[in-house]
């Protein structure tokens, strides 16, 4: 329907509103017109005419509740999708729009029984299949949203919204170069969307592809000079030059009240990165630390603060937990296979790096950031419990339940490791944050290898605050206060690690991995138990996959810049100093 369709259809429509004021269909059907002009206050307004007509139309309650589900407003649109399926049990557009408004309220279970009964209604219709994989993607059951988005592109190949569900998909689930092909097939159907220009540029990125990247990330700014998300991925492929065009639209975007604050945010960290690559240090670290702020009071207002004190309690008792005791109580109930390699620390402290490295021999394979220990380790919860408690010692039987559980539990994540890359020696899991879960780990994997990695803190710590990391992680980065303490905190348990950990462990210093590569290169690999390759001091070339916040510098050769730049900004670091100490570097 053109531009102007629509509007004529609200002029012709009006026309019998006018002759027949009392006609719920034709209220209804102005509704639909105006819906399709982008009028939808309009629109709510006259299907809320035509339910006050005929109480009774399933149809204008259904297509109210659609939208005002457009509008967010999920509570209103799931008391007129409720009326609908009561009315017209049969309709699949009221159980859809009703799967919609639950999925908007959070009810995912409800959500998912209102998209089957719908496709059961209507199994050949492409948009039910999508939107069903689209809630089994916020689920993160990938292969059965990718399974819905593939049969709605099998009813509907041209149907945009499934090709993005699905790259969406793919990405999560590791294939980044069918992730890539299916935003492009987006693209090709839809040109003018902004956003997935930018998830092709960063799909692109991790997969090492910086110039097609680039220009991915322009065409997203052609389409929308306003996208702070793509100005901030564009400068990490070290794009942006410090003009004053560039440097006038970014504050422009930082100021701008009207844009999401994601948006304002990511623009102030595109532009202290753009001034720091230029020296630019006392305008770059104003830059970033209005972003921080910008961000981190956003975050504070709906409750999302970092709060330390917890986080202290939480490694209190995981210190408590796991103690020599426990670890002798389970000794070799776990699987003793070498396949599982860990590197933890903290974020920004040269896990990457050490991941490429490893990465680049021809028996490693690097996984990236799994998810799947913080999963396993809540299932562990109650068993650990269990044997602190001494109650795996009062009852034979339930000890034994419990050894099971674990080997059960062990030899899956091998086996999902094994999927990953069927002929790799070595399986690479560097989620960072795993230093939390060691305990867990070395409990359901008794052969598995662990590298502590270590970095300058203050660098460190100024290196998380210069970085805005996914959406809802990693709170503390945005205030450096904060960073200190989740360091402090971070180094208190991993000391605890060192004394009580019954795995193979590895400290590497990144200062030291770049003064001397080789090395530091060798004697990674030595530890993982391999023969030398050179390939590991070759890393940038290396062509795999990467989508952490260090895509970029990890494909370059290894610099210096790095290495004690917390210099650079030593007048601005007073809460560092007064926490990690005067000399915390050195």
């Amino acid at each position: 329907m053109s531009d102007r369709r629509p509007e004529r259809a609200i002029q012709l429509i009006g026309k019998a509103v006018a002759v027949s004021p009392r006609s719920a269909e034709a209220y209804s059907n102005l509704g639909n017109a105006q819906h399709a002009a982008g009028r939808p206050a309009e629109a709510c307004a006259s299907y809320r005419r035509a339910i006050d007509l005929n109480s009774n139309f399933a149809a204008a309650h259904t297509n109210l509740g659609r939208v005002l589900c457009e509008e967010g407003d999920f509570a209103a649109a799931l008391r007129s999708c409720e009326r609908a399926v009561e009315i017209a049990p049969n309709l699949p557009e009221a159980h859809n729009n009703l799967g919609n408004a639950l999925r908007g309220l959070g009810r995912s279970e409800a959500a998912e029984v209102a998209f089957r009964r719908a496709l059961q209604l209507q199994p050949d219709n492409a948009v039910l299949h999508a939107n069903l994989g689209n809630l089994l993607g916020d689920l993160k059951r990938f292969e059965e949203a990718q399974a819905c988005y593939r049969r709605a592109i099998e009813i509907d190949p041209e149907l945009a919204v499934a090709h993005y569900g699905l790259a969406s998909c793919l990405r999560s689930l590791g294939d980044l170069v069918a992730a890539a092909a299916s935003y492009q097939k987006v693209l090709s159907l839809t040109p003018d969307q902004a956003f997935v220009w930018n998830d092709l540029g960063r799909t692109l990125r991790s997969l090492g592809r910086f110039a097609e990247a680039v220009a991915a990330f322009r065409q997203s700014l052609a389409v929308n000079p306003e996208f702070g998300e793509a100005y901030r991925n564009l400068a990490s492929c070290q794009q942006l030059t410090a003009d004053d065009q560039h440097l006038a639209r970014l504050s422009a975007l930082v100021g701008q009240q009207g844009l999401p604050i994601e948006e304002r945010a990511a623009a102030g960290f595109a532009m202290g990165k753009v001034l720091d690559d230029a020296d630019r240090f006392e305008e770059a670290f104003l830059a970033y630390e209005k972003a921080n702020r910008i961000y981190r009071d956003s975050r504070a207002e709906v409750g999302d603060r970092f709060d330390a004190a917890e986080l202290h309690r939480e490694i209190d008792k995981t210190i408590a937990t796991f103690d020599p005791r426990y670890f002798a109580s389970v000794l070799d109930w776990g699987s003793p296979s070498e396949l599982p390699v860990f590197i933890v620390g903290m974020p920004r402290s040269g896990t990457s790096l050490v991941e490429q490295i490893a990465a680049s021999h021809s028996r490693v394979f690097g996984a990236g950031e799994l998810r799947e220990i913080g999963n396993l380790a809540q299932q562990l919860d109650p068993i650990i419990d269990a044997i602190q408690s001494g109650a795996d010692e009062d009852a034979a039987e339930t000890g034994a339940e419990h050894r099971i559980t674990i080997r059960r539990l062990s030899d899956a994540h091998l086996e999902h490791l094994k999927a990953l890359n069927g002929r790799a020696e070595r399986v690479i899991d560097k989620m960072p944050d795993n230093v939390f879960k060691l305990g867990a780990i070395a409990t359901l994997l008794t052969g598995a290898r662990v590298i502590f990695c270590r970095r300058d803190p203050l660098d460190t710590c100024l290196s998380c605050y210069f970085q805005k990391f996914t959406g809802g992680q990693l709170g503390f980065s945005y205030d450096l206060a904060d960073c200190a303490k989740r360091y402090l905190e971070t180094e208190r348990l991993t000391a605890h690690w060192r004394k009580v950990l019954p795995l193979k462990w590895l400290d590497v210093e990144y200062e030291a991995l770049v003064s001397d590569l080789e090395d530091q290169s060798q004697r990674i690999i030595r530890f993982l138990g391999l023969d030398w390759e050179p390939a590991c001091l070759e890393f940038h070339r290396t062509a795999r996959t990467v989508t952490t916040a260090s895509a970029w510098q990890v494909r370059q050769p290894l610099y210096g810049r790095a290495v004690g730049r917390w210099r650079k900004y030593q007048a601005h670091l007073e809460p560092l100093f007064d926490l990690l100490g005067a000399d915390a570097s050195g």
